[in-house]
């Protein structure tokens, strides 16, 4: 990586990235989704047709924006969701974390006040946190981030970054009730709501309630994804809502390349017409309910005393609270090793009031209280969209293995691991975590 003193700002805050590019290397299996559950057939009836019919088109160069008919798509598409916009405040990205950058590039500075929940997206925080902004971690219950918390940090943020509907790494939605409180504080505020929805669609029991931007908040945008529904190879996902902020990123995007692809658009909007999405979400769904149902039902078999964990309304995963003191880093390694789908909480964390580096560097200038604002340690996240049936339970049995290994080892070393008086990291308040 690099060693100079002398690199500019960027390439200083690139390098800090190094830990993040690690985790999500090894976190292959954990972020993978069920290669089952791709459309296959539609995909290769919708390539043929559109080489027959569109071939000058699908392999020409096309609008910075995206094509028009697949904007068209997206605006309607938000709309079931009661949000109405125009073709014009649609742009077609290369994938949700690209619409994330191209935000962070447009809105960001170095150390710009940028509230997310605890925890969030472990995408997003490494697509943002290259822009330098002063991290400030929401504390969370199970209806979404505290309004007394928000409130606080409101005043003077650059950027909201949040998931109302379906959160990665908890598959917890805001709440009817905690949508129209954060609502209304964004309604006086200049701050830019930036609206995760990547798996807002990938909801199991019942759809979520309307996100914040449908809502009326004025200065925002919705970040969607087409990858969370079984298409990632095509890399396509789109940015929509304000419409300056809209084409300041389209114009923005031309410093790193010209456009979206003009092929995978043209084959994604044939599979939508050909009513691809209606038939295959459903299916989807289904399979992610049951292996979510099934988790479940195994970690209560298995898991020791003291754990607790998220009941995802819809999504990949699912979030884990360890016991105090238990240490994450003590089992992921192993966990990793055996091809356990797992990750440490602490990357999904930017702690109460994290500074650029994510809690890696030796002082945070931004915390009144470093070691209270320091990202939570004890804390697992479980990606269960993979898992095949028959992998679940000696999944989750041997994580619950390594857990109580874990735990025998670090009651033995407490004495000396553990300083008196010296304080823990505050546990992400979820109190939908429960092993119930």
């Amino acid at each position: 990586m690099f060693e100079s003193t002398n690199l500019p700002p960027m390439a200083r805050r690139v390098a800090l990235l190094e830990a993040g590019d690690a985790r999500e290397s090894a976190a292959w299996p954990a972020e993978a989704c069920d290669a089952d559950v791709f459309p296959v057939e539609a995909a290769s009836r919708a390539m043929r047709r559109v080489l027959a019919r569109r071939a000058r088109e699908a392999l020409q160069y096309g609008p910075a924006e995206g094509i028009e008919p697949l904007r068209e798509w997206v605006c309607g598409h938000l709309a079931t969701q009661g949000l109405r916009l125009q073709p014009s405040q649609v742009l077609i990205s290369s994938g949700s974390r690209h619409a994330l950058d191209l935000l962070g590039k447009v809105l960001l500075d170095s150390a710009s006040p940028l509230l997310v929940q605890r925890p969030t997206s472990l995408g997003a925080l490494r697509a943002l946190r290259a822009y330098g902004p002063r991290l400030v971690g929401l504390r969370c219950d199970e209806q979404g981030p505290d309004p007394e918390a928000f409130a606080n940090a409101l005043p003077g943020a650059r950027m909201a970054y949040l998931q109302p509907r379906c959160a990665d790494p908890t598959g917890c939605a805001f709440s009817e009730a905690r949508a129209r409180e954060l609502t209304r504080q964004l309604a006086g505020s200049t701050c830019w709501l930036v609206e995760d929805q990547a798996y807002g669609d990938l909801w199991f029991d019942a759809p979520p309630a309307p996100g914040l931007l449908a809502r009326g908040v004025e200065y925002g945008v919705v970040v969607g994804s087409f990858s969370t529904l079984g298409l990632p190879g095509l890399r396509l996902g789109w940015v929509a809502g304000h419409p300056r902020l809209v084409a300041t990123l389209a114009q923005a995007r031309g410093a790193a390349e010209r456009q979206p692809g003009s092929l995978s658009q043209w084959v994604l909007l044939e599979m939508l017409r050909d009513g691809c999405l209606e038939r295959h979400l459903p299916a989807m769904r289904q399979r992610y309910r049951e292996r979510r149902d099934a988790v479940l039902r195994a970690l209560r078999r298995h898991m020791p005393e003291g754990v607790a964990w998220t009941r995802p309304q819809g999504g990949a995963h699912l979030w884990l609270n360890l016991p105090c003191p238990l240490d994450a880093a003590q089992v992921i390694e192993p966990a990793m090793r055996e091809g356990l789908p797992v990750l440490p909480g602490q990357a999904f964390d930017a702690g109460a009031g994290g500074c650029a580096s994510f809690g890696e560097c030796c002082q945070c200038r931004f915390a009144d209280d470093p070691q209270a604002a320091a990202p939570v340690r004890n804390a697992l996240r479980l990606g269960f969209a993979a898992l095949s049936p028959g992998a679940v339970e000696p999944c989750v049995a041997r994580l619950a293995q390594l857990l109580r290994a874990a735990t025998q080892a670090s009651t033995r070393g407490a004495g000396s691991a553990h300083r008196p008086g010296e304080r823990q990291p505050a546990p992400v308040r979820l109190d939908r975590m429960r092993p119930a």
